[in-house]
């Protein structure tokens, strides 16, 4: 019976279908990590593209909205970060005053300064110096030049990354509502698919989405309170408080408390007392007890320890990266066991749930996916 179905062309056909799949996944699998953050990267500036669509009714110019934004806001605040330190290193080296005392003197005459206090006579350190200084050269200019190259080849690398980042996420938001109506298809049974995706929206929303729009609004209520406290380069340290709010085990706490720790070294405990408890109040307990609620759903509420774990441990394992990995996989498995959770109670509850649950979105879906013009 089983000989007599057997088909020899349709299985050449699905062994070299899984052969091909297999070599694409290969051959893709460097620009792995790029794919992810693109898809991500879209998901989270969504709601900036839907909420352009609303008044524009081209897709590109809406796409290319919120791309150009984050461009402007991240290059604004390097080039703040880049004027910053470059002021700071000037006023601590006094570079001027520094180039134009040397630039008056030769080798010799600058070791001759230590001549009180070392025993060789300053002609011969010159010329040790001067050996010495030939040799680290010989030695290490290879080295160097390998290094330039390597920091060059990654760079290189590394700008390609960011520009087919860009060009994803661009695509990705065009074709949205494309992707969300094809979704469904992808499950046996369109009820659970929508089910799923459904919870797996709620929960990503409060992994990425909320959390992301949190950590935003700390950083911005950081640099007010460093700028009413007067602590300089408020701005650059609520950029700052920002990112480190974005790292679960670190937070904005090590932002604020080291700079009270400063101020108490220099002896301004109205500044760091402020700072500490200040910090507590407005960058810990109101993000935390007041905006992030606020934000997000109650459907979609998930436990600060599972948060925590989904993003501090895949850290360990995986590096960087798995502070996005960790949510994503996280956020998935949780979906499917609110989804069993759902799928899985009585069949009167199952019925009626699951048809309340899918047929807002199922409907939704159905009519984008209609109503979807062909450009």
């Amino acid at each position: 019976m089983y000989m007599k179905n057997y088909d020899p062309v349709k299985a050449t056909y699905v062994v070299i279908f899984i052969l091909v799949s297999l070599y694409t996944l290969y051959i893709t699998s460097a620009f792995f990590y790029v794919i992810i953050l693109s898809a991500l990267f879209a998901y989270v500036i969504h709601p900036v593209y839907s909420f352009c669509l609303r008044f524009l009714k081209s897709k590109q110019i809406c796409a290319m909205i919120p791309l150009v934004a984050v461009f402007l806001l991240i290059a604004s605040s390097g080039v703040v970060i880049l004027k910053a330190l470059m002021s700071e290193i000037s006023r601590i080296l006094e570079i001027p005053n520094t180039l134009n005392g040397f630039a008056n003197m030769d080798l010799r005459q600058m070791v001759g300064l230590f001549e009180p206090i070392i025993q060789t006579h300053p002609g011969k350190l010159t010329d040790s110096i001067g050996e010495y200084l030939n040799t680290l050269v010989t030695d290490y200019v290879p080295e160097i030049q390998n290094n330039i190259v390597q920091i060059s080849t990654d760079l290189s690398v590394l700008i390609i990354e960011l520009i087919v980042i860009v060009v994803l996420t661009y695509y990705l938001l065009v074709e949205s509502e494309t992707i969300a109506a094809e979704l469904t298809s992808l499950f046996p049974d369109r009820k659970v698919g929508m089910v799923f995706l459904e919870e797996l929206n709620y929960i990503y929303q409060s992994l990425f989405v909320v959390y992301l729009l949190t950590c935003l609004a700390t950083g911005i209520i950081a640099g007010l309170l460093y700028w009413v406290l007067g602590v300089p380069y408020s701005l650059i340290w609520g950029i700052l408080t920002f990112i480190m709010a974005l790292l679960p085990v670190v937070g904005a706490g090590t932002v604020y408390g080291l700079l009270a720790i400063y101020y108490v070294l220099v002896g301004d405990y109205f500044t760091a007392g402020a700072l500490f408890f200040l910090g507590i109040i407005f960058l810990n307990l109101i993000p935390d007890f007041v905006i992030r609620p606020k934000l997000a759903r109650s459907r979609a509420a998930i436990h600060p320890a599972i948060t925590l774990i989904a993003f501090a441990a895949p850290v360990f394992v995986i590096g960087p990266i798995g502070i996005i990995i960790g949510p994503l996989t996280y956020g998935f498995l949780l979906a499917a066991l609110r989804t069993k959770k759902i799928i899985g109670t009585s069949p009167v509850q199952t019925e009626s749930s699951t048809a309340g649950a899918i047929e807002g979105p199922a409907k939704r879906a159905v009519e984008k996916s209609v109503e979807l013009p062909v450009d």
